[in-house]
């Protein structure tokens, strides 16, 4: 699955000055947390029986492929633009054991959510034939994971920083929602690589998410 990709000319960039700053950052990655209040997304889930996962994984998907510079990457030493980036996330076995599984993004919801139970079906009864962990050479993804055991308040990622390709993927993790004053809420973090994206498209994405959920019809 390669979605389609242009070169972006960085010479005439208009954020050339700070790519040329933290390109060449031997941790040029950062992070930042924001609280959601996803009441409205916990009574949807409860009123269609839905996945809460798949339901959020849909949201962070739209959100991520609506702002562009979620959709840049490093490839083979240029700066591309992907039309549209997919999440490949994490399922977990009966046995513990953890499998990396793609869902290609669409736009119409239903669609992505019956696509990502297919998928995580599929990858559940052959995670054990598949090998596609951090594939090298892909990065028209971003990656996400879930900690749905917990209430967690700030996250880490692994990164291998002699991929260079393979940093310039964005990271998006969330905990577990917990009762606050009679709302649900829950942290979620993105991580992303300083040469291509700053702080404000990333706050500009937990604001967009928060929307998402707000406009959620009763």
């Amino acid at each position: 699955m390669i979605n389609k990709m242009q070169k972006v000319q960085t010479e005439k960039w208009a954020r050339r000055q700070a790519y040329a700053t933290f390109i060449g950052y031997s941790v040029p990655v950062f992070s930042l947390s924001a609280r959601l209040d996803v009441t409205k997304l916990c009574q949807r889930c409860r009123r269609e029986k839905t996945s809460f996962f798949g339901e959020m994984l849909y949201i962070v998907s739209a959100v991520l492929n609506g702002i562009e510079e979620f959709r840049l990457r490093l490839h083979k030493g240029d700066v591309v633009l992907f039309d549209k980036t997919d999440p490949n996330y994490i399922v977990m076995a009966d046995s513990g054991a953890i499998t990396p599984c793609r869902t290609e993004y669409m736009q119409d919801r239903k669609a992505f959510l019956a696509r990502e139970r297919a998928d995580i079906t599929y990858v559940k009864e052959n995670g054990g034939k598949l090998n596609t962990f951090n594939p090298p050479g892909v990065v028209d993804c971003f990656y996400v994971s879930t900690l749905p055991w917990t209430d967690i308040l700030s996250f880490s990622n692994p990164y291998d920083y002699k991929d260079a390709d393979g940093t310039s993927i964005p990271r998006v993790t969330w905990g577990k929602y917990s009762e606050e004053n009679g709302r649900m809420k829950m942290t979620i973090d993105i991580a992303a690589h300083h040469a291509l994206i700053d702080g404000e498209p990333v706050c500009r994405a937990f604001n967009a998410m928060q929307r998402m959920i707000d406009e959620i019809d009763e």
